[in-house]
């Protein structure tokens, strides 16, 4: 009997000194990174190439597979999330897309962003929604939007003056000639459903009705928003949401509250894209 309580004694704490170890699925993570710059006219851009180039690098340098396209057209978008596609495995990837260009709403205080493409026969603009409507047909396991652009009103696109984009924002879309009349644009819209796709996040370089500022003054060569982003992605151990509020700290504190971020989200979960390595088996949820 006693020999019996000893082997059980001996069984039960090697039993409770094991390593527990949990088994995982790997969490696969791709990214399209746009640069739009080369727009007709007075209204190209001078940092969003610059942009996408270091948001390529940083997210490469945290283990996404990323796809950088600069200067697209519609086209080229489209043949671009279609290559994107066939990258993401259903409920077993983060998706990470960004873009960098010019940007702006349609109806004042609306939530539908829409970005412009390169397109040289026809301004064309595409409706962020089209980036919903994608990530919810590849069911993306979370996802995170980021735009770098412009959210303000302008009506119809009328023309300034015809002045060249002295300010260096990226909305502030111009007619080469200055006369007063609207400025044709392609609207790419296809009704789109406007709700967020299952654990997605959105980050703004901007509030509503706000300007984003082409030019940082940390570094000429990149935007307040990606220049913070870039520097703040990589941290370790912190979830997303973090990340986003740290970056919107830096450009208040640049812009001296004249430009804020924002986002919007609809997350199941944290998510960290560089978590904790920690000995124990166990890591943060994502």
């Amino acid at each position: 009997m006693r020999i019996m309580l000893m082997f059980l004694f001996v069984f039960l704490f090697i039993g409770c000194t094991k390593p527990i170890s949990v088994s995982k699925e790997p969490i696969k993570k791709v990214a399209l990174v746009i640069g739009n710059q080369d727009y007709m006219g007075n209204n190209d851009l001078k940092n969003p190439i610059n942009d996408a180039e270091g948001m390529k690098e940083t997210l490469e340098s945290i283990g996404f597979e990323t796809m950088l396209v600069l200067d697209v057209t519609l086209a080229q978008l489209n043949e671009s999330l279609e290559t994107l596609k066939s990258k993401i495995e259903a409920n077993k990837t983060i998706v990470f897309i960004y873009f960098a260009g010019h940007g702006n709403t349609l109806q004042k205080n609306s939530s539908e962003q829409f970005l412009m493409m390169t397109d040289k026969k026809q301004r064309t603009i595409v409706s962020i929604f089209k980036f919903y409507d994608f990530l919810k047909k590849v069911q993306a396991r979370h996802s995170i939007i980021v735009l770098d652009a412009c959210r303000d009103y302008q009506k119809h696109y009328t023309p300034i003056n015809g002045a060249k984009n002295e300010e260096n924002f990226r909305g502030n879309i111009r007619y080469d000639n200055g006369l007063k009349k609207d400025v044709k644009v392609f609207v790419e819209k296809n009704n789109y459903e406007d709700s967020l796709p299952r654990s997605t996040i959105v980050s703004y370089a901007t509030q509503r009705n706000q300007k984003a500022k082409d030019f940082s003054r940390h570094n000429r060569k990149h935007s307040p928003y990606s220049y913070a982003l870039m520097k703040y992605l990589d941290d370790e151990e912190i979830p997303i949401e973090e990340v986003f509020r740290r970056v919107r700290v830096s450009i208040l504190e640049e812009t001296n509250g004249e430009q804020s971020s924002s986002e919007e989200m609809k997350l199941e979960k944290n998510i960290w894209l560089v978590p904790k390595k920690a000995k124990i088996a166990f890591s943060p949820p994502i």
